[in-house]
C-alpha cells in the first residue's frame, strides 16, 4: 500500500445541504484550510514519490474559487493529475460553464467529478449537469464523473434517468463520448445520511473483497490531519485517522500506516468479510465498503481488535500474505471482459494514460 492519491479538503462548507451527505456539508459548516496548512502540505508531497493525482474537494470547492485556482496551478506545476469535487451550481447557464471549466482547465485541471440524484434536486435542476457536460466535452478535460446516488429502492433519478435526460439536452451524442461517466451508487447511512432507511437498497460494488483505497487514496484536512481513505467512514472513525502534519512530517505518517495491519486487513480481506471473520453477531445490512467499514471500527472494533492480536500469525500468512484480493478482481474483470474491450477500443486513436486506464477499472469494479 502506498499513497498514490489525496483528497485535499479545501473546506466543509457547501452551498447545499444534502440529506446524504457524508461530510455533512451545508452553508453553516465552516471549516476552511489555513493558507499556511495548504502551503505546508504542498511542501510535504515533495517527499511523497508515489503520490500521482490531488483531489479538491469540500464541502463545495467552488465557493474558495480562487484559492482553488491558485491549488491547481501549484499541483500542475508539480506535475501531478488533478481533479476536483463540485456540485456544479456555477453551470446555471452555458456560458457560465465554458468560461468557469475553461478557467479551471488553464489553471491545470484534468477531471471533474459531480453528482446528480433524487438528494439534489431541492437545490437545482439537471440542468447545471448538462452545461458542464456540454463545456467539458468541448474542453480539454481529460474526464468528467457524474456519480447518480441512490437512497430509494424506486428513485426518481437513476443513473439511466440521468443519462437520457443529459443526452437531450446537450449538442452531442453522451454514447460516442469518450471523457464523460455516469455511474450509479447507494447511499451510506453516514453523516447527514443517518437518519436514511437503506433496508432496500442494494450494494452496487461487491462487498466480499478487500478495499483497494484504504491507505492508496489518503485525505488531508483542514486541521492538519491524514486519513486513511477518501471514504464515507474517515469522518467517524478515528483509527482512520493516520496522523498530523503539525505533529508529524507527512512522510512518516505515510510510512507508519503502511506497516499497520488493520488497514493491510481492511485492504486485503475487506470490512464484510471481516465482520463475518471475527464471528460477531451481525444482521446489518450493508449499501457499500465504506458502510462495513465504519461498522467494523465503530460497532465491532473492540471484536476486531482482539481477533487481530489472537491471530497475528495466521492473519499475516494467509489473509495478507497469501491474499486472495488480486484473484476476486481478476475475477470481476474476467467477468466484465467484453466492456473492458470495448472501453479500451474506445481510446484507440488517442494517446493512452494510465489515468484512463484506472478510470475504466474502477468503473468496471463499481458496476461488477
Amino acid at each position: 500500500m502506498k499513497a498514490t492519491s489525496c483528497s485535499v479538503f479545501l473546506d466543509y462548507k457547501c452551498n447545499f445541504a444534502c440529506d446524504h451527505c457524508s461530510v455533512g456539508s451545508s452553508p453553516d459548516t465552516e471549516f476552511e484550510m489555513p493558507e499556511e496548512t495548504l502551503d505546508q502540505f504542498f511542501d510535504e508531497i515533495e517527499d511523497v514519490p508515489s503520490l500521482q493525482q490531488l483531489v479538491f474537494t469540500g464541502g463545495e470547492v467552488t465557493l474558495h474559487k480562487d484559492r482553488l485556482l491558485e491549488a491547481l496551478r501549484r499541483a500542475d506545476d508539480e506535475g501531478y493529475l488533478t481533479r476536483i469535487v463540485t456540485n456544479a451550481w456555477w453551470a446555471h447557464d452555458l456560458e457560465s460553464a465554458r468560461e468557469t471549466v475553461d478557467e479551471l482547465v488553464a489553471a491545470g485541471l484534468d477531471e471533474i467529478n459531480t453528482s446528480y440524484d433524487d438528494f439534489h434536486t431541492e437545490y437545482m435542476d439537471v440542468d447545471p449537469i448538462a452545461n458542464l457536460t456540454q463545456a467539458a466535452i468541448e474542453s480539454d478535460l481529460k474526464q468528467v464523473a457524474i456519480a447518480c446516488i441512490v437512497g430509494d429502492e424506486d428513485p426518481d433519478w437513476d443513473a439511466d434517468r440521468l443519462r437520457a435526460e443529459i443526452d437531450e439536452r446537450i449538442d452531442a451524442d453522451l454514447e460516442a463520448t469518450d471523457n464523460v461517466t455516469i455511474i450509479q451508487d447507494s447511499a451510506a447511512p453516514l453523516g447527514s445520511g443517518a437518519q436514511l432507511d437503506i433496508s432496500n437498497l442494494q450494494a452496487m460494488n461487491r462487498l466480499d473483497v478487500g478495499c483497494p483505497d484504504v491507505v492508496n487514496k489518503v485525505s488531508f484536512h483542514p486541521d492538519g490531519s491524514l486519513k486513511a481513505c477518501c471514504g464515507h467512514a474517515q469522518f467517524y472513525q478515528p483509527d482512520l485517522t493516520l496522523g498530523n502534519i503539525e505533529e508529524e512530517p507527512l512522510v512518516d505518517i505515510l510510512s507508519r500506516s503502511g506497516q499497520n495491519m488493520v488497514y493491510w486487513l481492511i485492504h486485503e480481506v475487506g470490512p464484510k468479510r471481516l465482520i463475518d471473520k471475527i464471528g460477531v453477531e451481525d444482521d446489518q445490512h450493508y449499501t457499500s465498503i465504506c458502510h462495513a467499514c465504519n461498522e467494523l471500527l465503530g460497532t465491532h472494533r473492540e471484536a476486531f481488535l482482539e481477533y487481530i492480536d489472537e491471530n497475528e500469525t495466521d492473519l499475516l500468512l494467509n489473509d495478507i500474505i497469501l491474499s486472495d484480493r488480486l484473484d476476486k478482481q481478476v475475477d470481476i474483470l474476467t467477468d466484465n471482459r467484453d466492456e473492458l474491450i470495448s472501453q479500451i477500443e474506445a481510446l484507440h486513436d488517442k494517446d493512452i494514460e494510465r489515468g484512463d486506464l484506472d478510470r475504466i477499472v474502477k468503473t468496471i469494479e463499481i458496476e461488477g
